[in-house]
C-alpha cells in the first residue's frame, strides 16, 4: 500500500489554510546546518468564528503569541478534542501547542497572532548546541503575559512584511535568543548540562586535544591517537564520542575553525593563506566549513570582527 504524501509543515500559507485566511506573512529563518524556525502572522479583523481545521500530525510546536485580546467570549481550545476556554487572554499573552494533538482554536473576536512553527529537531540541536538535557515538551498556561517573548515579536515583525530584511547574523542570534527564552521557560525538563561519562581519562583527553592542534592538516588518523592513549582505535571512537558528543573528524574541523578565527582576526593573510595555515586543503573547502560552523563565510565574519573591534589589519 502507498504511503500517504507529506503534508507541507504548518506554517505560512500552509497554516493560513487551517485557519481559513487567504494571506499569511511569513518568514523563515534557515541557518546553515541548522533545523529552521518559521514565522506567520496571522490576521482576521473578523476573528475566527468557526473552529479552525485540523492540523496534520507533525513533530513539531507552536508557540502563539497574541498581538490582541481575546474577544468577550474568551479564547476556545480543543486538544484531543478536550475543550477549554481561556475567558481573559490579553496581549502578549501566549499559547503552546504540541501538533501531535491536533489542537484547533476559535475566537470569535479580531485576531492578530504571531505563530512560532518550532520542530522538535530544532530544539534537539539546540539541546544538544549548549549541552543540557534533551528537551520533551513545553508547557505554558494559556494566555499568561510574556513580556519577553512580546518584545522579541514586535522586534521580528518588520520581516514579516519586508519592511526590514535583516542579516543572516541577526535572525540566527534572534532563533537562539528565542530557544533559549522558551526552553528555560516553558521546558519542564530538568536544565542540566549534559554529560559524558566512562570517556577518556583527563590525560588522554589532553593528549589528543593537543596532538589535534599540532596537526590541524589531518595528517595524524584514528590509529595515531588511539595509540597514544593506549586504546584499539574502536574503542577510541566510542571514548572520544562520550568525552567530546562528537567524533573526532568533526572535532578536528572545530579546532580549524578556532584556528582560522585567529587568523581572520589578527593577521593581514588572505583567504587562502588562511585556509592553508588552519589545516583546511583549499580556500573553497575552508569557506564551506566555516561558513556551515559559524554562520558566515570568513570574508564577511573577518570584516564584522574587525568593525565591532575598531581596527582591522
Amino acid at each position: 500500500m502507498a504511503s500517504e504524501p507529506e503534508q507541507p509543515a504548518a506554517y505560512g500559507v500552509q497554516m493560513a489554510k487551517y485557519f481559513r485566511l487567504g494571506a499569511a506573512p511569513s518568514l523563515v529563518i534557515r541557518p546553515p546546518s541548522k533545523p529552521q524556525i518559521a514565522i506567520t502572522r496571522l490576521v482576521s479583523p473578523n476573528g475566527l468564528p468557526e473552529q479552525t481545521a485540523s492540523i496534520p500530525r507533525e513533530k513539531a510546536f507552536v508557540v502563539s503569541v497574541h498581538l490582541t485580546p481575546a474577544c468577550e467570549p474568551g479564547c476556545e481550545i480543543w486538544v484531543n478534542d478536550r475543550y477549554s476556554r481561556i475567558a481573559e487572554w490579553p496581549a502578549g499573552g501566549v499559547g503552546i501547542y504540541d501538533l501531535e494533538a491536533d489542537p484547533r482554536v476559535r475566537n470569535r473576536g479580531p485576531v492578530d497572532w504571531v505563530h512560532y512553527h518550532v520542530p522538535r529537531s530544532t530544539l534537539d540541536v539546540f539541546a544538544e548546541d549548549v549541552q543540557r538535557a534533551s528537551i520533551e515538551s513545553l508547557q505554558c498556561q494559556h494566555g499568561a503575559f510574556d513580556e519577553v517573548l512580546h518584545q522579541m515579536t514586535q522586534i521580528i515583525l518588520p520581516s514579516l512584511t519586508r519592511e526590514l530584511m535583516p542579516s543572516e547574523l541577526f535572525l540566527d542570534y534572534f532563533r537562539l535568543l528565542f530557544c533559549a527564552h522558551i526552553t528555560q521557560r516553558y521546558s519542564p525538563s530538568p536544565v542540566a548540562v549534559k554529560t559524558y561519562h566512562g570517556g577518556l581519562a583527563s590525560w588522554q583527553k589532553r593528549r589528543v586535544v593537543e596532538i589535534l592542534r599540532e596537526n590541524l592538516d589531518g595528517q595524524v588518523g584514528l590509529a595515531d591517537l588511539a595509540r597514544e592513549c593506549g586504546l584499539s582505535v574502536s574503542h577510541f571512537t566510542r571514548l572520544f564520542r562520550k568525552s567530546f558528543g562528537t567524533s573526532a573528524h568533526r572535532y578536528l574541523i572545530l579546532l580549524r575553525i578556532e584556528a582560522a578565527k585567529s587568523l581572520l582576526s589578527n593577521t593581514a593573510s588572505d583567504l587562502s593563506g588562511v585556509a592553508l595555515r588552519a589545516g583546511f586543503s583549499d580556500q573553497a573547502s575552508f569557506t564551506r566549513s566555516f561558513k556551515a560552523a559559524v554562520g558566515l563565510p570568513p570574508g564577511q565574519w573577518r570584516r564584522e570582527a574587525c568593525s565591532h573591534r575598531g581596527l582591522c589589519l
